[in-house]
């Protein structure tokens, strides 16, 4: 039914160059896509985008008489309140100022030209599903509803993590050796949370967070660059912040908890770590916890495992935190 609901998401192209709107709209129609449209007049598109309410923007920057940041923000100006509406760029070659300009703008991603099919489902795959997450999320607030031209959401809080977990499946499905490790990072994440004694809320969201690490695309784009049969996947996760864009500015409490730890990953408990070099406690526990059981799902089956583990605690992992992952796992 997930599946099912996504494809019926309804996907707005566009681009004034029209080989490159007909492109976008067949690899999404081939992927089973069944409402994408696409225009070349970025004047037109936005008199359309009322009516047709998409759930995603795919716009090209550079376009005649309206560009896409005059587009952007005339669109953006339609929403409601706070609605999450991921807008998904389309570029050539894009200056650090255009960039930082999108991003304030409203843009969650970025498509680089000449654009792969796998990169663009992959792209689209995941802020749909950031999409969906948000109209679920905003049916269950009194009084309000998703939009009309919306698939039909469920409300309850299992079907809300049967979303999660999808999308965690879908990130890891181009990954090699992938398949069930986010359902596995998120287990003994959450397993850790509880030995720490961490609230039973944040456990869930812990739990359901790390669930979506694979956003944290640090890490991938470095398992990727070892592995040639995975060159797809590298390429999607060339930029190691697609994943805090996506997730910037929501107002769902596991989603922001999502981000926490997304902002967190690659942070060391030394002080030696990305983006932000940020020592000790003053790294957010989502972070610490999610990254030491990323590890070990990464070293599943080394006999040395637990020996590379106890030598990075206080280095690149909270010491308290492999402790209990240690207890964890002679728990069984």
């Amino acid at each position: 039914m997930r599946e099912e609901q996504r494809k019926q998401a309804r996907v707005l192209v566009v681009d004034d160059e029209p080989q490159n709107v007909r492109y976008v709209v067949d690899v999404l129609t081939w992927a089973g896509y069944e409402n994408v449209e696409g225009l070349t007049d970025p004047i037109e598109a936005v008199s359309r985008f009322a009516e047709y309410s998409p759930d995603l923007v795919i716009l090209d920057l550079l376009m005649p008489g309206l560009d896409g940041f005059g587009a952007m923000e005339a669109m953006r100006e339609q929403l409601s309140g706070d609605e999450y509406l991921p807008f998904l760029i389309l570029t050539s070659d894009i200056s650090s100022e255009s960039r930082r300009r999108a991003l304030s703008s409203g843009a969650k991603d970025f498509l680089t030209k000449p654009m792969s099919p796998t990169e663009v489902r992959l792209r689209v795959e995941n802020l749909l599903e950031t999409r969906l997450l948000y109209l679920q999320v905003a049916s269950q607030q009194p009084g309000s509803a998703p939009p009309a031209s919306a698939p039909p959401i469920p409300a309850s809080s299992d079907e809300q993590a049967e979303l999660l977990d999808r999308w965690g499946a879908s990130l890891e499905a181009v990954l090699p050796d992938g398949q069930g490790r986010s359902k596995r990072v998120a287990w003994l994440s959450g397993r850790i949370a509880e030995d720490l004694g961490l609230g039973e809320d944040l456990v869930a969201r812990i739990r359901q967070a790390a669930s979506l690490h694979l956003l944290g695309a640090r890490h991938i784009a470095a398992v990727s660059a070892a592995r040639p049969d995975s060159a797809a996947w590298a390429s999607v996760h060339a930029d190691p912040d697609a994943g805090l864009r996506i997730l910037e500015g929501t107002t769902i409490p596991v989603l922001q908890t999502t981000q926490r730890m997304l902002s967190a990953l690659d942070e060391r408990w030394d002080g030696n770590g990305q983006p932000s070099r940020l020592r000790g406690e003053n790294i957010p526990m989502e972070g610490r916890i999610v990254a030491a059981a990323r590890f070990w799902d990464d070293a599943a089956g080394s006999a040395a495992r637990v020996a590379e583990l106890e030598a990075q605690a206080g280095s690149t992992f909270d010491p308290e935190v492999v402790s209990a992952l240690l207890r964890v796992q002679a728990e069984g």
